[in-house]
């Protein structure tokens, strides 16, 4: 029998993606960038979004490929509106990868590979001429450019993740597994960043699991958070929660609020040594991943 805490390590590790994942998402990484730079000439990539801040799970699906580029119109200097420098990205993608159907989205375009089933959101940047480091990127749905900056997102996730002594990011992504098992009700950017600021209340008792008791602690901590508005980390674009409907983050509180009830009663089996009755709350909330045996 597993206690808690050898079976949430075997978990965590679980969640991490395999050695192959990662070797063919770079490689499929450096065959989007040559093919846009043949065609649209970006500066260079940053690597941002989930997998870029390592808080990615597997199976690994989706990847953000940041492009910079210097230009409104890729080099030539014409000013162009954010829906028209999407397709022209999804155009290149399309001219590049023959018989792929490049998909429009808000802030991005999507291209799937087969095989093995990995896409890249492919998201173009215009870097401010006079401010380093604060990019432009396109919102259809509002109509115009918007600021960000993924390296700050590394950074505050980095950051994070030291002042919980390298705690945090397994976590997050054990919140990230759980979210999809509820079918996203929240995009699991917020729930990542609300866990910044989650952690530092974080104190674990030395006689129970400590990712345990940072699951309880997080699931606590989010649904009593959840309707609050969360700031952009780089504190550049609109908040994190600023496009989330009210019904989904009322659905996302009650089902986090559910998680920690049932999280705080697994810390209380745990506590008298009850580990198979704890272990089989933790697998009803995570998942298969989560080992019993």
């Amino acid at each position: 029998m597993l206690t808690v805490a050898q079976a949430f390590e075997q978990f965590m590790q679980n969640l991490e993606l395999q050695v192959g994942e990662e070797r063919e998402a770079k490689r499929q990484e450096r065959n989007v960038f040559e093919a846009m730079c043949r065609h649209l000439r970006p500066r260079e990539s940053i690597l941002s979004g989930s997998y870029g801040r390592n808080t990615a799970i597997r199976p690994l699906h989706d990847i953000d490929l940041f492009l910079i580029f210097t230009a409104a119109a890729s080099g030539t200097g014409e000013a162009v509106g954010p829906e028209a420098f999407l397709k022209r990205v999804k155009q290149a993608l399309e001219q590049e990868f023959r018989g792929k159907q490049a998909r429009l989205q808000n802030r991005s375009v999507n291209i799937e590979f087969s095989g093995t089933g990995i896409g890249f959101d492919v998201v173009p940047a215009l870097e401010e001429p006079q401010r380093p480091g604060i990019y432009w990127i396109p919102d259809v749905r509002k109509g115009e450019w918007i600021q960000s900056n993924p390296r700050k997102h590394i950074e505050a996730c980095d950051a994070a993740n030291a002042r919980a002594a390298q705690r945090l990011k397994p976590l997050t992504k054990a919140i990230k597994r759980w979210n999809q098992l509820q079918g996203k009700p929240v995009p699991s950017f917020l729930l990542e960043v609300m866990a910044y600021t989650g952690i530092d209340s974080f104190q674990p008792d030395g006689r129970l699991s400590v990712y345990a008791q940072g699951m309880a602690h997080l699931y606590q901590f989010l649904s009593e958070h959840i309707m609050e508005q969360w700031p952009e980390p780089a504190g550049l674009g609109p908040p994190v929660n600023g496009g989330v409907g009210q019904a989904n983050l009322l659905q996302g509180q009650q089902r986090l609020s559910g998680a920690s009830r049932n999280a705080t009663r697994a810390l209380e089996l745990e506590r008298v040594g009850d580990m198979a009755g704890a272990n089989a709350l933790w697998r009803e909330l995570l998942g298969t991943d989560y080992p019993v045996r």
